[in-house]
């Protein structure tokens, strides 16, 4: 696509990976790893998912369902980029304490400040939001396809991270839970 609204989402995305790359060389050792290869499992059946639900159903990476204005080109840029910042702003936040599996660090402290006082998995909050930003952008059904199969896997892996982090912290992320709200501030 060369319209210059999904150009800036492609860089948006583009620079979140590269930022992603080289944080995630600057994390504490981690103690101890769950869902190792189960991270991967739903990270394939996804894939394989999504191409078996866009072979049922015959969608088209061409099957535009509207074409995107400049106007909503230009939301969707701002939608995608505020998703990027809210990450960015959570993972600053996290500090040495990120991992991209679930895991627990040494000396991991329960983050209950900035994003996580909005969010308890605010890095997804923000992807998810990027994503959605991307998907509207895109206009066709494969792209919300994609959307809902990236939604179920931050889903599962936000539960992995829940158990992990109730049974080192039971009474302090116990009470956390109480107060915020896992992914959507205020609802869900």
């Amino acid at each position: 696509m060369n319209d210059p609204t999904w150009q800036v989402i492609e860089w948006c995305w583009i620079v979140w990976v590269v930022y992603w790359l080289v944080m995630a060389f600057a994390t504490k050792r981690t103690i101890e790893r769950t869902g190792f290869i189960g991270y991967r499992v739903v990270t394939i059946a996804v894939v394989i998912g999504c191409i078996v639900v866009e072979r049922l159903v015959h969608l088209s990476a061409r099957s535009q369902l509207w074409h995107t204005t400049l106007a909503l080109g230009v939301v969707t840029d701002a939608i995608v980029a505020a998703g990027a910042a809210f990450t960015v702003w959570a993972r600053i936040t996290l500090g040495r304490n990120w991992s991209a599996e679930v895991t627990f660090k040494q000396d991991h402290e329960l983050i209950e400040s900035g994003p996580y006082a909005l969010a308890r998995h605010p890095i997804y909050t923000g992807l998810i939001v990027m994503a959605l930003g991307t998907a509207v952008n895109y206009g066709r059904a494969f792209g919300f396809v994609l959307f809902l199969a990236l939604c179920g896997g931050l889903w599962w892996k936000a539960t992995q991270e829940e158990r992990i982090m109730s049974r080192h912290f039971p009474d302090a992320y116990a009470e956390y839970k109480t107060r915020v709200h896992a992914i959507i501030p205020f609802v869900l």
